[in-house]
């Protein structure tokens, strides 16, 4: 999934409004955030698995450079009027690789945040909805 994407689901899976005036909107609102959770749950799995794959192909790339290398691609003339070298390689794939691993993480580290808001929102609602039923 893409970032836009990602970014987008966030958004609409925040805006909630959780002003509760009676024990039917208490659960309405709770049930809401419940489903909320869960789909949160499942971008986590979506990004992390993402993320795994951004791991494997990096690590696929860098195989590549290693092995072409290794073959004797470096010690050619045309490399070397095109200016590349093994290190230069390496060092451009890994800085791509940061670059884009950087916003999957802080898309992972805003999922957590908003599970964790989701959680504390709860607990208001069920003590409103205890002390509106007179504590049992």
């Amino acid at each position: 999934m893409k970032l836009k994407e990602y970014q987008k689901l966030i958004q609409e899976l925040s805006d909630i409004d959780l002003e509760a005036d009676s024990i039917a909107d208490s659960r309405r609102i709770l049930a809401e955030l419940n489903e909320r959770e869960m789909i949160l749950a499942e971008l986590k799995k979506r990004i992390n698995k993402d993320i795994q794959n951004m791991e494997l192909d990096f690590l696929e790339k860098k195989h590549k450079i290693n092995v072409d290398y290794a073959e004797g691609r470096s010690t050619g003339v045309i490399s070397r009027v095109r200016g590349k070298s093994k290190v230069k390689e390496l060092k451009k794939l890994q800085e791509k690789y940061d670059e884009s691993l950087e916003s999957y993480y802080a898309i992972r580290y805003i999922l957590d945040e908003l599970s964790l808001q989701m959680k504390k929102a709860k607990d208001p609602l069920n003590n409103y909805i205890k002390g509106r039923l007179g504590g049992l």
